[in-house]
């Protein structure tokens, strides 16, 4: 009887420590938190931590703090997740100045939303910005001419990722002719990239076939540019990212196309591919997650509502 107790209480015992023992933590770096794809990421990434039983440190900056005011902040960040102890993280980085690169971190490291030669990293989980880029571009093909005006609302240069979907947009302009006669960067604040697309399209009202914005700030400056366009004259226009308003500018034709980035797989598959390579499943170099087109006719689409709800605050 003795023994039995003894061997229950031991049982007791192990159980308890197994339930106290701390989970594994990730840390988390991304390149903004106030854009509503970096809130849907974070949705993604706290929902596979929970799946997969592991413990987030999100330390972000503001949007835009990272190329504008304090340079190499995700630096810092980085620095004090790995003295805290994380097994891993997952980083969305921005372009690092004065600093010899690559980097090589200390810990396994997964790329979110860009790719990045600054960093020693063993996989990307991103989007095919090119090739959503083109997407972009194609969307326009049916209604537009050779010939075609379009302007090309660039976001800042320094940015992988919407470089990309630039370049991938601009090389099907060159493919059909279009002229694109006007392409400036807009900045990345939303206050500031409103005013710049504002200057940017004043000269050409009524005479620009064609809009892309490449990012949730740029969309949202455009759409608002656009929008106070007499209706007859206005542009088509097509962009990147989501935001909740956006439907009803789709349902009222403001905005012709959106191509939506899917933030939330992004964020639950980055986590993901962290925690195999930490359990001994190492991943490919890079982990492609798709877009939907959105348009007025597909907005009801199951498989697009699947994604755009992600995105409800």
């Amino acid at each position: 009887m003795r023994r039995t107790l003894s061997l229950l209480l031991l049982i007791t015992v192990l159980a308890g420590a197994a339930q106290a023992a701390p989970a594994t933590q990730i840390g988390v770096v991304l390149a903004g938190s106030a854009l509503d794809f970096w809130v849907t990421m974070s949705k993604g990434m706290h929902r596979a931590a929970d799946d997969l039983h592991v413990e987030l440190v999100m330390r972000s900056p503001f949007d835009g703090m990272s190329l504008g005011p304090q340079p190499n902040i995700q630096l810092r960040m980085i620095d004090y997740l790995v003295k805290s102890g994380v097994a891993g993280i997952v980083l969305a980085p921005e372009s690092l100045q004065g600093v010899a690169t690559p980097v090589s971190m200390a810990v396994p490291t997964v790329l979110v939303d860009r790719s990045s030669t600054d960093y020693n990293a063993i996989s990307t989980v991103s989007t095919d910005n090119f090739a959503a880029g083109r997407t972009a571009a194609l969307s326009l093909v049916p209604v537009l001419h050779k010939g075609a005006r379009i302007a090309v609302l660039r976001l800042a240069p320094n940015i992988s990722s919407t470089t990309a979907r630039e370049e991938g947009f601009l090389a099907v302009a060159r493919e059909m002719e279009w002229r694109v006669v006007i392409a400036p960067y807009v900045g990345y604040q939303f206050r500031e990239t409103e005013a710049q697309v504002r200057k940017a399209l004043s000269g050409d009202v009524g005479r620009l076939d064609a809009v892309f914005a490449p990012n949730e700030t740029a969309a949202y400056g455009a759409l608002h540019v656009v929008e106070e366009m007499p209706v007859s004259i206005r542009p088509r226009l097509v962009v990147f990212d989501w935001r909740p308003e956006f439907i009803y500018a789709l349902e009222h034709g403001v905005i012709y196309a959106d191509v939506v980035q899917d933030s939330y797989r992004m964020g639950y598959q980055a986590i993901e591919t962290l925690v195999a390579a930490l359990r001994g499943h190492p991943p490919g170099p890079k982990i492609f997650v798709d877009v939907v087109t959105v348009t007025r006719a597909n907005m009801n689409d199951p498989a697009i509502r699947a994604v755009i709800d992600n995105y409800k605050r």
